[in-house]
């Protein structure tokens, strides 16, 4: 577990807020802790200030703590927040766990001894989700590259028998140009360079390996890099991310 915690806490009772901080100085001695009365205030400091945990109390004076739950975790779903609830509350704990939360702890006669392992837990828990996360997000990617070079093959071998059909059959035609007329022969070269222009492109999608993305201004793009030249490249947006891996 990282010892240097910056820990946000929204909590309006100030005796609460003060047991949660004895507890958490006295187990994580290095951590900072941050205390909020309300869930707006929390909302205006993060614009400066980023937490590596948030405790929520249910009962705040502007919100309850499952809609400042469900609004933090649309903004940031790698966040460690654990909802702190009443005694007998537990239908909330069940809500706050549906909308999202790492962990809950009620305000029972051990509070401030449990406090610091569901503290530890929810830390660890959240950031194992988000090492999950961002695996699935690499297994998805690697089978969208995966499925990118087969149909650039693909495309190329489909493309290309038909078209070198096309150019033998113009090529031929033009081989004997003393029997069409200019308009016949300008159209037939036309066809041919662009016939051409084709096979060139299904030629280069061919010899591109190796996939791999980068990011961009306008997101995730993939990179196909050419094994003759080294540095020719297929880019084509295949995903936004705003997804860190």
């Amino acid at each position: 577990m990282k010892k240097k915690l910056k820990i946000g806490l929204v909590e309006d009772n100030r005796f609460h807020a003060v047991l949660f901080e004895q507890s958490i100085r006295e187990n994580f001695p290095d951590s900072s802790i941050t205390i909020f009365k309300t869930g707006k205030s929390l909302l205006k400091a993060q614009k400066q200030t980023k937490f590596d945990l948030l405790a929520i109390d249910y009962d705040l004076p502007d919100m309850t703590g499952i809609e400042l739950l469900t609004l933090e975790r649309g903004r940031l779903p790698d966040l460690p927040i654990i909802i702190i609830t009443g005694v007998g509350s537990e239908q909330i704990a069940v809500e706050a766990m549906k909308s999202g939360a790492t962990d809950y702890i009620a305000k029972s006669g051990d509070y401030t001894g449990s406090l610091p392992r569901v503290v530890k837990q929810a830390y660890q828990k959240q950031r194992l989700i988000a090492k999950n996360r961002r695996l699935e997000q690499k297994a998805i990617e690697s089978e969208k590259l995966e499925t990118i070079t087969a149909t650039a093959s693909t495309l190329n071998h489909e493309i290309n028998n038909p078209l070198m059909t096309i150019l033998g059959a113009v090529e031929l035609a033009l081989d004997n140009r003393v029997t069409l007329d200019g308009p016949t022969i300008i159209k037939m070269e036309m066809i041919r360079d662009s016939a051409k222009r084709i096979q060139s492109i299904t030629g280069k999608i061919s010899n591109l390996i190796s996939p791999t993305t980068k990011e961009t201004p306008g997101g995730r793009m993939l990179n196909l890099t050419s094994p003759k030249s080294g540095c020719s490249r297929l880019e084509q947006a295949i995903a936004s991310t705003n997804k860190s891996v």
